[in-house]
């Protein structure tokens, strides 16, 4: 009896034990449990804004060189020196190709020894005419030998002024044996190489000048009226993600493409340091039609989701997601209609994967566009 009453203690004790360590376990493991919830996204954002807007159009072009030059030579010559080659950058007036001038110089040479021997005959003729004419006053010589005097001086005088062409032709000749660069620019196709005979007016190299380039864009007709010389313009390359250029029109063709009912114009864009090559595709962004007021968001607020656009605006820690369309591309913002109203604040940087209602937390707010 005695040793049942002490198992049945001893039993009592133990499961005591158990149960307040059971207890203190439970408690240890409810304190290492997760917070409940997400924890907020961090994000950047910026103010729905109210600003006047002008409706731009998009316009597809190809850029082309300021300038494009076959440059030629002048004569029938072996070229001698060729000292560029395609990719190559060349100064105005720098040698672009070197004619064999060996006949030429002896030519010169030969020229300019016939104009010395009629400058000195001609100097003796002066000499001569004004000594007869000092005795034909005196009646010393007869009036045939005066007027032979005059003659013989007014010819070699003529003779003096041919030769002189004649010498000034050659060297002329001699000149143009070598080919220069007519402006900056660069070779982008050679055709001819040191050895080969070229015919006057033979192409030597193509020369490119990219200092600015030009694009020409079909404007439809409808807008014909509302674009003037000098108007400002963006453009963007497909070639070159990232980069924006801005430049002026600079010409207005009057003629329509009697197919398309489309006026070509030509845009000059500054490219001092070469960033746009010839040949790349560019779209021409212009603005047309009155100023109005409109409400817009940075570009990067507008969120493309199922084919779907909207953006999402943070309110009290969490953020909703509105529909919104995009109408007019501003530069870096973007002109929308849906239920905004200024001074609202969107998400322009964390939006891709937010989700309504999700909480979030400011990590910088942008400068009003």
């Amino acid at each position: 009896m005695l040793m049942t009453i002490q198992f049945y203690k001893s039993f009592f004790w133990f499961a005591l034990i158990f149960v307040v360590l059971g207890l203190q376990g439970c408690s240890e493991q409810q304190a290492a449990q997760p917070p409940k919830g997400r924890p907020p996204t961090p994000v950047r954002v910026a103010e729905v804004m109210n600003r006047t807007v002008q409706q731009t159009v998009q316009l597809v072009g190809t850029v082309e060189p300021w300038r494009r030059s076959v440059v030629a030579g002048e004569l029938a010559a072996l070229i001698e020196k060729f000292p560029v080659e395609e990719g190559m950058f060349v100064k105005r007036g720098q040698v672009l190709a070197q004619l064999r001038t060996d006949t030429l110089a002896i030519q010169v040479n030969s020229a300019d020894a016939s104009h010395r021997e009629a400058e000195t005959r001609y100097q003796q003729a002066k000499k001569d005419l004004a000594r007869i004419k000092t005795l034909f006053v005196k009646q010393l010589v007869t009036q045939k030998e005066y007027d032979d005097a005059v003659t013989q001086e007014a010819a070699l005088a003529q003779r003096l002024v041919l030769l002189e062409s004649e010498l000034f032709q050659v060297k002329d000749q001699l000149k143009k044996t070598r080919v220069l660069a007519p402006f900056n620019g660069w070779v982008t196709e050679e055709f001819t190489e040191v050895g080969q005979w070229i015919q006057a007016g033979g192409p030597i190299v193509e020369l490119v000048d990219l200092s600015r380039v030009q694009v020409e864009v079909p404007l439809p007709e409808r807008f014909v009226g509302e674009i003037k010389v000098g108007a400002p313009v963006t453009a963007v390359f497909d070639g070159l993600r990232g980069f924006e250029a801005k430049g002026q029109v600079f010409s207005v063709v009057a003629q329509a493409d009697r197919n398309s009912r489309t006026f070509p114009i030509k845009v000059e864009l500054p490219n001092a340091d070469l960033t746009i090559k010839s040949g790349l595709v560019s779209r021409v962004q212009l603005q047309v039609g009155a100023p109005y007021e409109a409400l817009v968001v940075p570009k990067d607020a507008l969120v493309l989701r199922g084919g779907a656009e909207f953006v999402f605006v943070m309110k009290d820690g969490q953020v909703a997601q509105i529909p919104v369309k995009a109408v007019n591309h501003v530069n870096s913002d973007v002109e929308i209609t849906g239920a905004l109203e200024p001074g609202m604040i969107v998400v322009v940087e964390g939006n891709e994967r937010l989700f309504p209602g999700q909480p979030v937390r400011v990590l910088e707010k942008e400068s009003p566009a």
